[in-house]
């Protein structure tokens, strides 16, 4: 069977990625103002009620054990915190995200009717040297033909919780890198790619070409390469898409950790509203509460809360697809420990061809981050030195 009927597990690794930023809270967190920006950006959301049916897990081998019950319904359960609201990025609480906590999950899909396991995935937060919170996301994969290795890294500010850089670095059937700057005004996207212009002067993108007198062989010169399907990393260099400008609070994908675990849903049930960005488009991704269970998974038992993610394009086009939810079909389902906020399970249908595969990524374990930060450094820079537009 070919390749173009198996799920690509790019897709389910970015769509992770971006389950696990937006894990919303349930608990008490800060509150501040909504600021005119944000206030806008809730207008623009539909205020119909939950999208779909208030389903459980799907049924897979194995499930996990659920006792439902309505979440916020029990007389003896605190009420909702105050209204979500994100003016700024300096209301976020630094120490809200649990540095140190490595989490890492086994993500599967059902498969005539068994669990094929296409890959592992791993999230973490730690300090580093120079002032800096670290992000840390891995997925590594391989499975019906297709191979993949990325790491996701989110650098903030230690003390205002501002965001600095993002970093998406993927390897194996497919390669890219790329990468977002963040300024006080302005989010500047840009990607690794070999150099095209013909007057470059840099000796590092020259070949060696052998020069012909007729039919024979007469010594070599340097030329700028002009191959793009080189393979060769020291003839690439970062090449400026898009610069976003920006008045609101936007932040990467990875950074809505922050947001998520320091904001409140509202208590009338309305949705949670975080403006993230992801390459050249700018997203608002709407998080709704829906119920609360107690789910069994790999790891333990938790008192769990049950998510839907809709992102909605900023400027309203309906026809834009999300490429971390690329290939989702229906709503994505994400259940999250209602003490800790850390993702517990996610599912969702992911349409293969003429099939719909249910994709389930499971925690299976939590540590101490310690031995990402020892060993991230070497990881990534043996994924950078690898060419970002080697022949696919």
């Amino acid at each position: 069977m070919s390749r173009h009927r198996f799920i690509r597990l790019n897709d389910l690794l970015l769509t992770l990625f971006v389950a696990l930023c937006l894990n919303a809270p349930v608990q008490a967190g800060i509150s501040v103002p909504f600021s005119t920006a944000v206030s806008t950006v809730l207008k623009t959301v539909s205020d119909t009620g939950d999208s779909g049916p208030q389903t459980g897990p799907g049924e897979t081998p194995a499930p996990p054990i659920i006792e439902e019950k309505k979440a916020g319904n029990s007389a003896d359960e605190p009420a909702p915190a105050p209204a979500v609201a994100i003016e700024s990025l300096a209301g976020i609480e630094p120490a809200a995200l649990p540095l140190g906590e490595r989490l890492v999950f086994r993500a599967t899909v059902e498969w005539k009717g068994a669990q094929v396991l296409v890959g592992h995935l791993e999230l973490g937060s730690f300090h580093d040297e120079n002032n800096t919170t670290v992000l840390h996301a891995r997925g590594k994969g391989d499975r019906f033909g297709y191979t993949i290795d990325q790491q996701i890294t989110s650098r903030l500010d230690r003390s205002s919780g501002q965001p600095i850089a993002y970093t998406n670095v993927q390897r194996g059937s497919e390669h890219h890198t790329k990468q977002l700057d963040f300024k006080e005004d302005k989010i500047t996207y840009s990607r690794r790619e070999h150099c095209r212009d013909p007057k470059c002067k840099d000796k590092n993108h020259e070949v060696a070409e052998v020069e012909w007198k007729g039919p024979i062989p007469w010594g070599t010169r340097s030329k700028h390469c002009g191959d793009r399907d080189c393979g060769t990393a020291a003839h690439e260099l970062w090449v400026t898409k898009k610069v976003h400008e920006v008045d609101e609070p936007y932040v990467d994908l990875l950074t809505s950790i922050y947001v998520a675990r320091t904001a409140s849903f509202p208590e009338d049930g309305s949705p949670m509203i975080i403006p993230a960005v992801n390459d050249d488009h700018r997203w608002l991704v709407e998080v709704r509460q829906m119920q609360q269970k107690e789910l069994t998974v790999s790891e333990g038992t938790y008192d769990a809360i049950e998510l839907s993610l809709t992102p909605l394009a900023s400027d309203g086009d309906a026809k834009k697809r999300f490429k971390g939810l690329f290939g989702i079909h229906g709503t994505l389902r994400v259940w999250i420990d209602s003490v800790t906020r850390k993702p517990l399970l996610i599912q969702g249908t992911l349409p293969i061809s003429v099939l719909d595969l249910k994709a389930r990524i499971e925690l299976i374990s939590t540590g101490d981050a310690e031995i990402i930060k020892l060993r991230r450094a070497s990881t990534q820079k043996a994924l950078m030195d690898q060419s970002a537009e080697r022949p696919r």
